[in-house]
């Protein structure tokens, strides 16, 4: 068994164990026009916001009013996903392709934009394709099992033709050194990639970037970020994927604490996906 499942098998299992009965609620709309597609960093004369102090979490709600749902929405992300039960989902079809891609500093967190002129990169879910954006990281995890956080959580980013969102989320655990795919984004990180100073990639290596097992937990929840737009389809993998902690430090020396609180789960359900895998 390998490292990336015998995680995986912990995780499902801790979500697995719980008592409550918990299934996937249905998906609601955006209730702030199209959201961004990711955390950027603030224009001249847009409001200013951050992870701490007196623009951290706790005021994002009050900076804009387009961001009301940080403060007043009820299907916010992060949350504790230790909740979930086993439930027959369609299993996720990612069709992701090698591409050139564009390392950026949003002023939040280091994000790897695809350039899909040579073939895209879509996620399937059901019957809705949606196309890959960009991915990023959160350090510490954002989203926790059983009150369990992560060093690092990565976030892939995709929208459907309609600009709805859908994630796919990965933990990050301290153990092996990461694989080959996930060092051309490591060398831009000790390059210093300054907010507005981009790197490319010549051609960087998506689909080796997923963990082998591709169970998920699903939610429906909000953009983590201002406007906290909601109606994001959330989709974590059960399975981590190992960095050592000197991989991990070169992530945290750029970014450390960019995460948003825990958020009430309300009245959703979470659902441990039970389909059998490919």
């Amino acid at each position: 068994m390998t490292s990336q499942a015998a995680a995986g098998l912990r995780i499902a299992g801790a979500v697995a164990g719980c008592s409550a009965l918990l299934l996937l609620s249905p998906l609601a709309p955006s209730q702030a026009g199209v959201p961004a597609l990711s955390p950027a960093s603030e224009g001249e004369g847009e409001p200013r916001w951050s992870y701490s102090g007196d623009t951290g979490p706790q005021a994002w709600g009050e900076l804009d009013p387009d961001w009301a749902l940080c403060a007043d929405g009820t299907m916010q992300s992060p949350v504790d996903i230790g909740g979930a039960s086993p439930r027959p989902l369609s299993n996720l079809d990612i069709q992701y392709a090698k591409s050139p891609t564009t390392v950026v500093d949003t002023g939040h967190t280091i994000e790897g934009v695809p350039d899909h002129f040579i073939k895209p990169s879509f996620l399937t879910i059901g019957n809705t394709q949606y196309r890959l954006k960009q991915f990023h990281f959160h350090a510490p995890s954002e989203h926790q099992v059983n009150g369990r956080s992560y060093p690092l959580e990565f976030h892939f980013v995709h929208a459907d033709k309609s600009d709805q969102i859908a994630v796919i989320g990965v933990f990050v655990e301290v153990g092996a050194p990461a694989g080959r795919a996930w060092r051309p984004f490591l060398a831009s990180l000790t390059r210093h990639v300054n907010e507005g100073d981009d790197r490319q990639i010549r051609m960087f290596d998506w689909p080796a970037l997923l963990p082998d097992d591709q169970q998920t937990i699903r939610y429906s929840g909000s953009l983590t970020t201002p406007g906290c737009s909601e109606g994001v389809r959330w989709n974590l993998f059960t399975a981590t994927i190992t960095m050592s902690q000197a991989q991990i430090n070169r992530f945290t020396r750029e970014y450390d604490g960019n995460r948003r609180p825990l958020q009430p789960l309300n009245d959703r359900r979470v659902s441990l996906d039970s389909t059998p895998g490919r």
